[in-house]
């Protein structure tokens, strides 16, 4: 229930030629005791769109009289790239996660960036950043950046420990400010939802816990695995993507195993084969069904067994 702890504005960021207001909603979440501040960001590429549902169904259940401290959530950060369906942002298209921080006197994505950097993350004292697979893959993890308790009580199965993070994403911003982050990637692609979205905000409930923000005991996961090497497995060639089997996340398989026939949209006869390239793999990322590649897409993402930890 929407109780008078909760508020809703916006953050401005442009005129655009149009005249219409860009701007970005700001959802805040006033506890009725001090605690810290916690940030959520969904969106960030609007092709991922499970985030979004994660923080309504999350704004729509806590009350402020269960939460200590703030949380503020921003459900939509590049609404331009939500409403094409699109990792960019149409105008300029430039990759919102890899322009952190932003400069006020750049693109437009810049400009964005740079309002998030300095309204939104340089507040807060903890920081979840929820990302999916987007129109196609489906993904299930989480990163790890600077606070392993942190992280692990999203309770996935799989933790990536990257040795260094993507240039110019927004986690990069406030773990350079000490702030505990983890970045979530969840759900997406041509499947139902529901499950993806109902275990998002169940683990996010748990991460408030481990924040202080919620009262309670913070569940763990025994047995999670600490990856340290990611393989995306990208096609050299497009056309319609084939798997060949059922290679959901947390699935394990050998070296060689053939993921997907890349078919020639000309001849419809294979012109590519995908397959596994560690001794040990763990798929992190998939495609379930068949879809259209670009030459240089996500197809695939598989985790080396051989070199990741297992956790107590």
């Amino acid at each position: 229930m929407i109780d008078s702890g909760h508020d809703r504005s916006s953050l401005h960021i442009a005129t655009l030629a149009s005249g219409m207001d860009l701007s970005l909603p700001v959802l805040t979440i006033h506890g009725a005791r001090k605690g810290p501040v916690v940030g959520i960001s969904a969106a960030i590429h609007g092709d991922e769109i499970v985030g979004v549902q994660v923080i309504r169904d999350l704004w729509r259940s806590l009350t402020a009289a269960e939460i200590a401290g703030t949380l503020m959530m921003m459900p939509l950060c590049n609404p331009l790239s939500f409403e094409a369906l699109s990792r960019n942002t149409p105008l300029d298209m430039l990759d919102l996660n890899r322009t952190f921080p932003g400069s006020d006197e750049g693109w437009l994505t810049d400009r964005i960036s740079h309002a998030l950097s300095t309204k939104f993350l340089s507040h807060i004292d903890y920081y979840i950043d929820i990302h999916a697979g987007g129109t196609f893959p489906v993904v299930d993890y989480c990163y790890s950046v600077n606070d392993e308790r942190f992280a692990r009580a999203f309770l996935s199965e799989l933790l990536y420990r990257p040795r260094q993070m993507y240039p110019g994403v927004s986690a990069a911003v406030t773990r350079d400010r000490g702030i505990p982050t983890v970045v979530i990637e969840l759900g997406g692609g041509y499947i139902a939802q529901a499950e993806y979205i109902a275990r998002g905000v169940r683990s996010i409930r748990n991460m408030l816990r481990a924040a202080g923000m919620l009262e309670g005991e913070v569940e763990t996961r025994p047995g999670q695995i600490a990856l340290h090497e990611l393989n995306v497995i990208r096609p050299k060639n497009g056309g319609l993507c084939y798997p060949a089997g059922d290679h959901r996340p947390g699935t394990e398989w050998p070296r060689g195993t053939k993921l997907a026939e890349i078919v020639s949209m000309k001849t419809f006869e294979p012109i590519e084969v995908l397959e596994t390239p560690f001794d040990r793999n763990i798929m992190v990322l998939h495609r379930n069904c068949v879809t259209r590649v670009n030459p240089g897409d996500y197809a695939f993402m598989v985790g080396n067994l051989a070199t990741a930890e297992r956790l107590a």
